[in-house]
């Protein structure tokens, strides 16, 4: 038992902190109405532990996604057979649980703490007093368990932010965490107000009734997105009417009208459904998220289908006539009440000009339409990647379909009368001018000037050919283009290296990328640059830049991961470390990165083959200006470790002279070592990796003490 203490004692007190997580007690009082209070005791130790030095404690959140994850919804939640289970999808190697008793007036709390990987329990303790007093008992427990593992409490003032007023607000707590958990937002947050209304002293009530504040406005802000139960009962609604498609053309005028109605609501919800599957943060631009792709898909492909067959129904409801205009079907007042609240509406029909080019918009640009809400606001979004982009073949039909479409009309203006033949010519020039704006937005610009100059031909006198002359000379370089400047000057930092042409147009360019490749192109567009331009003293500062860049929109596009990723490829190219925190802060603070640094540089050992202190500050590599000597050092944040390794050339490569360690007190001692250099940095800003050992001897007391470093490793950058 002793010797399991200490070596606990000495992982904890070592700067690798394990990971700790504060399970739910079972409750032992006999009654259940008690139950929910497992949830406010585990949040009041949790609070209370962070306040100890040595180890990092889990969130409650995360607790509370694990027990819905493995759906443990029983009384009692966690025997220690269950604890292995419960560490590895916490990634926490201790655990501390327990029960709670009430006898009469009188609170018990019993805790013990698990090892997860060794399933064998490390500490156990016990508290009781007046169940009123339950904030005294939970502090003496936790005393009690940080005592039997050597743990010292690093700020007092901070273990009273888990104060509880009494056992009735702790209840009350817990009950407003249900409905949180329950997501219940808005009556999460008006319980979390009620309870520091009566208790405005209770700081852990308090910070949540803060989170409950911004948890409401977030979930108001995406209200429109979510699909309620008006959308559904709207969507059912539209799927019965839309059971009579095969005989459409059987319907008298109003009942086909009806299902053209239906339809377009149809869309709305698809559109809806799609959304689900995206990102969130960038309203502009909603980007199909990894995980999610085949869903998106799917309903991309059904909110084409749904568009296509529109059309189709819209020609038997036209009889073939070409100004054909549809009326708006007579809808239930209930079914509008649903259509207004859902935010799926309207149900206005449209030609089949405007549905072409929604389509059009759809296939091409990524833009869906969701509805107009009952204030009448509009929440399109653009998707990424395209339907082009994703099914090729329904992008050459519609392209078919397009020039179909312009054919007739350059036929219709060549056959009209004298009286017609203006607006006839000026449809069929309007509808070639959208094809060329498609094609320069696709950056098919050749394709886009023969479009523009087959108006010029045709239509000579059109009003709007002096601005069809202007597009042309952008396209062809003979007049100022941003976006074609941006897109050349990029171009040429690809070959050139220079900084500031690959800074100017890497957005530009990366974006649009995105738009037609989805959220991958941002692997692609580094892999682009870095091949043209690898890293060197001279290319480490855009690509620093271009790296935020990416971190930047990785997490907009709710995929942290990826954004860590490129905050690694930021500091290993010596990106600042206080503005990488600086623009998290300020601008993705929804992702948890934990410590960037840590994966680009290191410096690991262990010391007297038991404890493996971490080495995190100032961890760099100098070679002497005459080349025969190369120090790697690196010191802790508390400034308990000071340690250099000095190199000396030795052949064709490198061995350890010395080593020296300089004591928190200031004195140096230098010691024995031995190092092997596996990768040696080309340039300044590089990297030197390796792998050492070194032996220091003390004297303590008049004694000699000898201190051993095994198993070393190093990567550090050069100064």
């Amino acid at each position: 038992m002793h010797a399991a203490l200490l070596t606990l004692a000495l992982a904890l007190g070592a700067s690798e902190k394990p990971t700790l997580a504060v399970l739910y007690f079972d409750n032992n009082t006999k009654n259940a109405d008690l139950d929910v209070m497992r949830k406010g005791l585990a949040d009041m130790m949790v609070t209370d532990l962070v306040a100890w030095d040595g180890v990092t404690v889990v969130e409650r959140d995360k607790l509370e996604a694990v027990v819905a994850e493995l759906k443990l919804q029983r009384t009692k939640y966690f025997d220690q057979a269950q604890a292995v289970k419960i560490g590895k999808f916490l990634q926490a190697q201790y655990l501390l649980t327990g029960s709670m008793t009430i006898s009469g007036d009188k609170l018990i709390l019993d805790a013990k703490l698990l090892d997860a990987n060794k399933n064998s329990i490390v500490v156990t303790a016990r508290a009781d007093g007046p169940k009123d007093e339950i904030f005294e008992a939970e502090q003496a427990l936790v005393e009690r368990v940080t005592a039997g593992i050597d743990l010292k409490v690093k700020n007092e003032g901070a273990r009273r932010k888990a104060k509880v007023p009494s056992i009735e607000a702790l209840i009350a707590y817990s009950k407003a965490m249900e409905l949180s958990d329950s997501g219940k937002i808005e009556e999460a947050q008006k319980a979390f107000a009620a309870l520091v209304s009566k208790s405005p002293a209770f700081l852990m009530a308090r910070e949540r009734k803060e989170q409950a504040v911004k948890a409401l406005a977030e979930y108001n802000k995406r209200k429109s997105e979510i699909i309620t139960e008006s959308a559904v009962r709207v969507a059912k609604a539209a799927d019965e009417t839309l059971k009579a498609e095969a005989k459409f053309s059987q319907l008298s005028t109003p009942e086909q009208a009806k299902v053209l109605a239906m339809r377009r609501v149809k869309a709305h919800f698809l559109a809806r459904v799609l959304r689900q599957y995206l990102s969130t943060r960038e309203s502009s631009l909603r980007v199909v998220l990894t995980p999610k792709r085949q869903q998106a898909i799917e309903a991309m492909r059904a909110w084409h289908a749904n568009q296509l067959r529109y059309l189709d129904e819209l020609r038997l409801h036209a009889g073939g006539s070409a100004n054909f205009r549809p009326t708006d079907a007579t809808l239930e007042p209930e079914f509008l009440n649903d259509l207004t609240d859902s935010g799926l509406g309207p149900a206005t029909l449209v030609s089949a000009d405007q549905a072409v080019a929604e389509l059009s918009a759809f296939v091409f640009g990524g833009r869906v339409s969701v509805g107009v809400d009952g204030k009448g606001a509009r929440a399109d979004y653009t998707v990424a990647p395209t339907w082009a982009d994703l099914s090729p073949d329904d992008a050459k039909a519609l392209w078919k379909q397009l020039d179909e479409r312009i054919e007739a009309a350059m036929k219709a203006a060549a056959d009209a009368s004298a009286a017609q033949r203006d607006s006839t010519a000026r449809i069929a020039a309007g509808l070639i001018e959208d094809k060329a704006e498609l094609l320069m937005r696709l950056q098919r610009d050749d394709d886009a000037v023969a479009a523009f100059q087959l108006i010029l031909d045709t239509y000579p006198t059109d009003s709007r050919n002096s601005w069809r002359e202007g597009a042309i000379k952008k396209l062809i370089g003979g007049a100022h283009d941003y976006e074609r400047d941006v897109r050349e000057r990029f171009a040429k930092g690809l070959k050139s290296c220079q900084d500031m042409d690959l800074r100017v147009g890497a957005g530009r360019v990366c974006d649009d990328r995105v738009r037609h490749e989805g959220i991958e192109a941002l692997d692609r567009f580094w892999e682009q640059v870095t091949k043209a331009c690898p890293p060197t003293t001279r290319t480490r500062n855009v690509l620093a830049y271009i790296a935020k860049d990416l971190a930047m929109d990785a997490a907009r596009y709710d995929d942290c991961d990826r954004a860590r990723t490129y905050w690694r490829r930021y500091v290993e190219n010596d990106g600042s470390i206080s503005d990488m925190l600086g623009y998290h802060k300020n601008y993705t603070p929804w992702c948890d990165y934990g410590d960037v640094t840590r994966d680009v540089l290191w410096m690991k050992f262990t010391m007297d083959r038991g404890w493996t202190p971490e080495v995190d500050q100032h961890l760099v590599s100098v070679r002497s200006s005459d080349g025969k000597q190369l120090a790697i050092s690196g010191h802790n944040e508390r400034g308990s470790i000071d340690l250099t390794l000095y190199l000396v050339p030795d052949g064709a490569s490198w061995r350890c002279r010395d080593a020296t360690w300089r004591t928190r007190d200031g004195d140096q001692v230098t010691g024995t070592c031995s190092a092997k250099l596996t990768r040696e940095a080309k340039d300044k800003g590089d990297f030197d990796e390796g792998t050492f050992e070194a032996t220091f001897t003390f004297k303590q007391d008049g004694h000699a003490m000898k201190t051993e470093l095994t198993r070393g490793e190093f990567r550090v950058r050069r100064q």
